[in-house]
């Protein structure tokens, strides 16, 4: 399955949107089964060099010199790029954990494409102030405050995914947003990448 430029810009742009639209910026989303399966191809290739960023600050944070090449530990590496992936697909995965029967829902399709694009950008967004610190312009309690002014972004972005979705009457945002955040603590936890 082939990734066009213009239908992964049309795609970030339109799940970007989704905080000012709503439910209205899902139109300009590739809403098919073609689209569905297109949102998961593109999030290692796409969320490939913000985990790059994210592992060069973490080396940095852990007294690695990234003089010395960022995969030396490669176990370091596989960690970061596990958690980067698993922090987007893990909370579709938990629904359907939890319900098996949403497969056959729409809007839960609607969900995870714009869910796994707007992962792409949230990953993109958390490794703006790392790729600052790894770069050494920050401090590491600058970097700090960076990333947590940057989550709430990410917070905002993944309620707002979930509201458009699943109807702002269904009351399923909310919920949605906190399994992100405890699913998202237990990923780094798991995968040894939590930094504080």
């Amino acid at each position: 399955m082939k990734l066009a430029a213009d239908d992964v810009a049309r795609s970030l742009r339109a799940s970007w949107q989704l905080m000012a639209r709503g439910a209205e910026a899902l139109d300009e989303l590739e809403l098919t089964r073609s689209g569905f399966w297109r949102s998961f191809v593109a999030l290692l290739p796409l969320t490939l060099p913000a985990a790059i960023a994210l592992l060069a600050a973490l080396r940095l944070h852990v007294g690695l010199p990234n003089a010395a090449g960022l995969f030396t530990d490669t176990g370091l590496a596989l960690a970061v790029l596990g958690a980067t992936v698993s922090s987007i697909l893990a909370v579709p995965a938990l629904l359907l954990g939890l319900a098996p029967q949403l497969l056959h829902w729409s809007r839960f399709t609607t969900f995870v494409i714009a869910w796994n694009w707007a992962g792409i950008i949230s990953v993109g967004l958390i490794a703006v102030p790392a790729a600052v610190f790894a770069i050494g312009w920050s401090t590491p309690g600058l970097a700090l405050i960076q990333t947590l002014a940057f989550a709430v972004i990410v917070l905002r972005l993944r309620y707002c995914v979930a509201r458009a979705a699943f109807g702002a009457r269904s009351g399923l945002a909310l919920p949605v947003l906190l399994a992100s955040v405890v699913a998202d603590y237990a990923i780094l936890r798991i995968c040894g990448v939590l930094v504080f």
